[in-house]
């Protein structure tokens, strides 16, 4: 699919705001709309997958529970326990592979996304925010790495719960005026069991070189662990920073 524009909160003045979610899910315009961001809201549709996709790992899996269960209820232990760890873990690496797959596509659709901020009225003139969760961060870390330096007034850059790189921020510090917003769990078990080799912001603290143009002031980092939901719901806990987005935002965070 295309990158789209959604518009949730139209507006031909004011800041723009543009909200970019992670794998195999949507911006909630309910909770967008509930944190009352002034100017133009737009949620950005990328190719982020669908969780159909996950059907082919659970087949993988069933297909090993179908030779395995009945060869143990045959006294073949060795081959039943077998049989499902070994499709089991071609489960994980079908899964693994479709993750890494909409990882490209994140980098990619971060470069299209550029070329289609000037569709929104006045984009050259008007503040820009950019937000993203989860794996919608590196689309946001594309984008601003694409976008012509100065062509566009990007403000802050909000990250939750981010699979984007911790390291290498820096060389972006004049792509944008404001902050970076780092908004992260240490106790993220979605993220730590993610095919991703690099740290991710989501798990920690954004970490600068010293000699960066982008400056400690700039940079804010919140563990918010605790006020997500219980890190025991893993679902819950990485995708509760929507949950909370008007209390994120919409009164500003502050150093």
């Amino acid at each position: 699919m295309s990158v789209r524009l959604h518009p949730i909160a139209k507006s031909n003045r004011g800041p723009i705001h543009l909200v970019i979610a992670g794998y195999r899910s949507r911006p909630d315009a309910a909770l967008i709309e509930a944190a009352r961001l002034p100017g133009a809201t737009y949620a950005v549709h990328w190719a982020a997958g669908k969780w159909a996709e996950a059907g082919a790992s659970v087949g993988v899996m069933a297909r090993g529970v179908r030779v395995g269960v009945p060869a143990m209820r045959t006294g073949k232990m060795l081959l039943g326990v077998g049989s499902i760890a070994g499709f089991a873990g071609g489960a994980l690496v079908v899964g693994a592979g479709q993750f890494r797959h909409r990882y490209w596509c994140a980098n990619r659709d971060g470069q299209r996304l550029a070329a289609l901020l000037d569709q929104i009225p006045g984009a050259r003139k008007r503040p820009l925010f950019l937000y993203g969760h989860s794996l919608g961060t590196v689309v946001a870390r594309s984008a601003l790495q694409t976008i012509a330096e100065g062509k566009y007034r990007i403000e802050d850059v909000v990250l939750m719960g981010g699979m984007a790189s911790r390291h290498g921020w820096e060389a972006m510090g004049e792509r944008f005026r404001g902050r970076l917003i780092n908004l992260y769990s240490p106790r993220d078990r979605i993220l730590s069991i993610a095919p991703v080799w690099d740290r991710v912001v989501g798990t920690g603290e954004v970490v600068l070189a010293e000699d960066s143009v982008l400056s400690t002031q700039r940079v804010v980092n919140h563990d918010l662990c605790e006020r997500l939901p219980s890190q025991f719901n893993a679902i819950a806990h990485h995708s509760g920073y929507w949950k909370h987005f008007g209390g994120y935002v919409g009164r500003g965070l502050s150093t």
